[in-house]
């Protein structure tokens, strides 16, 4: 049996990159600059967060996942009352958005109460070509007359949100 130690690999010919099937090839992070308020209902929605990503490889898969805590103003001890849906939409290139996933998230039962909104694990399907990729995470009150923010601190709590997007080689 044989050790082989190294230090670095780099690639022979530039710009051919190491492809594994499974393996994240790269991954791009996005956190929420500035707060967001969502006070139209559905089927109106307004974008929470957006990151876009350019494949490195032809047939790679997408994983994206968001952290996003929220807040009501409209809290209501069913909390399904004010609950907002959570939709992750898609732009391929200068297309338009299309709706690939989405959800219905309940709200906050007390007023100033945090709300952990968290998108499992969205995957897409293999992109088949080389161009720009943006995917918004959107959401949309069931209820007209809530409000739900999402980026805001208050109370002395966090509200920190983020977005990761990772290309997985085929």
């Amino acid at each position: 049996m044989s050790t082989l130690y190294v230090d670095t690999i780099n690639e022979k010919t530039s710009g051919n990159g190491v492809q594994i099937p499974g393996h994240v090839v790269q991954v791009v992070s996005v956190d929420m600059t500035s707060q967001v308020a969502i006070a139209s209902g559905y089927p109106t929605f307004t974008t929470i967060i957006t990151g876009s990503i350019t494949p490195k490889f032809s047939g790679s898969k997408f994983i994206i996942n968001a952290v996003l805590p929220s807040y009501s103003t409209n809290p209501n001890t069913n909390n399904w009352t004010n609950s907002i849906y959570i939709r992750l939409y898609e732009q391929e290139g200068g297309g338009s958005d299309l709706s690939i996933a989405g959800y219905e998230h309940p709200g906050p039962q007390q007023t100033m109460e945090f709300s952990q909104v968290t998108p499992v694990l969205f995957t897409t399907g293999a992109k088949s070509t080389i161009q720009s990729y943006t995917y918004r995470i959107k959401g949309a009150p069931t209820v007209g007359g809530d409000t739900h923010y999402f980026g805001r601190s208050t109370g002395g709590l966090s509200a920190f949100s983020r977005m990761v997007i990772m290309e997985i080689a085929q």
